[in-house]
């Protein structure tokens, strides 16, 4: 009887739906990513998984520029305007991906770096399906392709390749690739008929633009220190660290979840002029959030050992900086959807001012600490600046909308 009731709640609550669909989506997707990184590991070695990490963060950086804060842009443009800037937003992504990937093979001459520069465009197109799907709410769909078909095809020709061409980075290189590729055709297959002759908006542009920044900035603070590190230190440190990285990435789990499906709800009743619900949506999802956050950083802190253990006995080195980067992540958590209460209502500049101040507050660290601490002081840069710029985003969210998610704060 009481399955009954929660069945019939959980059908009569679209949103729910949604929450769930994203969450065991994009469990699917950590499961299978986490069994990358441990088989190649364990077969490719510490040190060969290093180097493809060094530029695979290298990709995953410029992926931000890439996509011209057009992810977001779909998302806030679409109940407006419907598909309108859907075509406009694709071609600006392919062009900036061009200009990138060309600039950066002439900077760089490791021969590996240049061939996963490519990867840019696929990467960051692959973000603008995935705002489609969002905005349409069809999460299940998109995971289906990107958090099991693709993954999983990543993870089987990972080893086939091993076999195939040798112990080698440009084996991990090509098992992305060709998931890369993979899941995007299928994308394009199911949304082409949302592509339009190509208008042009430069209106759309500058509510886009500001976002590059804002989320190059976030994404710099997880990741410039991978780069640091890589340049500082050794390929095994990158690798030990991509690791904790990863599993401490698991934690913020929760908010990917809740923001896949609440960006695009947040853009609706805000422009519905709905605020008593956007308030009582985002309290609520976000004590919820730092609960959960909290009892699984406990579970982490317990089991740390025997977590990296399983990928490989000298991952365990990274212990202290998975400990730091959990903490960081546990508040990125705690305050909840606050970038997108703001971008998605029209002010995504206040996210640009607060990840700028926190890259240089990293960037800083980083350069102190790193030298004497390796990984684990590139982790407590990480914490810090992650904690600085959740705060700040908290603080505004508070101020701007009159909302107090907890008692003392």
């Amino acid at each position: 009887m009481l399955v009954n009731k929660i069945k019939s709640f959980i059908r009569s609550n679209t949103f729910l739906q949604k929450l769930i669909e994203s969450f065991f989506g994009r469990i699917s997707y950590l499961v299978f990513s986490l069994l990358f990184s441990l088989i190649a590991t364990r077969i490719y070695g510490v040190e060969i998984f290093g180097t493809y990490t060094y530029a695979f963060t290298l990709v995953t950086i410029l992926m931000i520029p890439a996509k011209a804060g057009l992810d977001n842009g779909i998302m806030y443009s679409v109940p407006k305007h419907r598909y309108k800037h859907i075509s406009f937003s694709f071609l600006i992504n392919l062009l900036i991906s061009l200009v990138l990937m060309i600039g950066f093979m002439v900077i760089y001459e490791d021969p590996f770096i240049r061939f996963m520069l490519p990867l840019i465009w696929l990467a960051s197109t692959e973000q603008l399906f995935f705002s489609m799907y969002r905005v349409d709410g069809k999460i299940k769909e998109f995971y289906f392709i990107n958090g099991f078909l693709a993954i999983l095809l990543r993870v089987i020709l990972l080893v086939v390749f091993y076999y195939v061409l040798g112990e080698s980075s440009y084996s991990l290189g090509l098992a992305v690739y060709a998931s890369f590729v993979f899941a995007n055709i299928i994308y394009f297959t199911q949304q082409r008929g949302k592509f339009r002759k190509v208008e042009k908006d430069f209106d759309y542009l500058k509510y886009s633009f500001p976002l590059i920044f804002a989320t190059l900035m976030s994404t710099l603070i997880n990741k410039v220190d991978i780069i640091m590190l890589g340049n500082m230190t050794t390929n095994k440190e990158v690798g030990i660290y991509q690791i904790t990285f990863q599993v401490s990435s698991t934690i913020s789990l929760f908010l990917f979840v809740l923001n896949t499906v609440f960006a695009p709800r947040i853009s609706k009743l805000y422009h519905n002029n709905n605020l008593p619900q956007l308030r009582s949506t985002y309290v609520n999802t976000t004590r919820a959030l730092a609960l959960s956050a909290f009892v699984y950083f406990l579970f982490l802190v317990v089991f740390d050992d025997f977590i990296l253990g399983m990928f490989g006995k000298e991952v365990i080195e990274g212990g202290t900086a998975m400990l730091y980067r959990n903490i960081g992540q546990v508040v990125n958590v705690s305050v909840g959807s606050v970038w997108l209460m703001l971008s998605m209502t029209g002010k995504p500049k206040f996210q640009m001012y607060a990840n700028l101040f926190a890259f240089i507050v990293n960037i800083v660290l980083n350069l102190l600490i790193i030298p004497k601490y390796g990984m684990n002081g590139a982790a407590f840069a990480s914490m810090v600046s992650i904690v600085i710029t959740n705060l700040f985003g908290y603080i505004v969210v508070s101020r701007r909308f009159n909302i107090k998610v907890y008692k003392l704060f």
